[in-house]
């Protein structure tokens, strides 16, 4: 699982990182046709949204991975024993349910509606725009279980360590 899981941020990192590059030559192109040849390019301005978009969700999925995610953890931090344990289930399943329901399932259907939908400027599916947000979505849920089955792994080791009976 952590050979997949090396693949998958190097294969993540390496399209944010494409996307991010390409994103700074299509504003400084956009800049430049706008000030300097005083014919603004109408091309970029949306392939700038489509991939500051992509960044983003992309972004999102990497940062669950690496478990660096915006997290509200003054209570999480508060807290200690069975109840932190508690916590992180409850926040792991919070994370799953709304990776499955949110993203693959919402993700996939307006991404299959929208299909038909061009987009004004490029003609491209707006289906392909919103595509992304199913693959990360599998992608968020994979890492989740990764992070739990990791967190199981230290807990075992823990209660080993101190010589409690993890058989019952």
């Amino acid at each position: 699982m952590k050979k997949i899981k090396r693949w998958i941020d190097l294969g993540l990192l390496t399209i944010a990182s494409i996307l991010i590059l390409f994103l700074v030559v299509a504003a400084i192109w956009q800049v430049f046709t706008r000030f300097v040849l005083q014919d603004p390019s109408i091309v970029t301005q949306e392939v700038l949204r489509f991939s500051l978009i992509w960044v983003a969700v992309i972004g999102a999925a990497y940062a669950f991975g690496q478990d660096e995610h915006l997290s509200l953890t003054f209570l999480r931090d508060k807290i200690t024993g069975q109840a932190h344990k508690t916590l992180r289930w409850f926040i792991d399943l919070l994370v799953i349910v709304f990776a499955l329901f949110v993203m693959i399932i919402g993700g996939f259907n307006i991404a299959q509606a929208t299909m038909a939908e061009l987009s004004p400027i490029l003609n491209m599916p707006m289906g392909l725009v919103y595509g992304v947000l199913p693959i990360c979505g599998v992608i968020i849920i994979f890492y989740q279980i990764i992070h739990i089955s990791e967190r199981q792994g230290i807990e075992r080791s823990n209660s080993f360590e101190k010589g409690e009976n993890t058989w019952m």
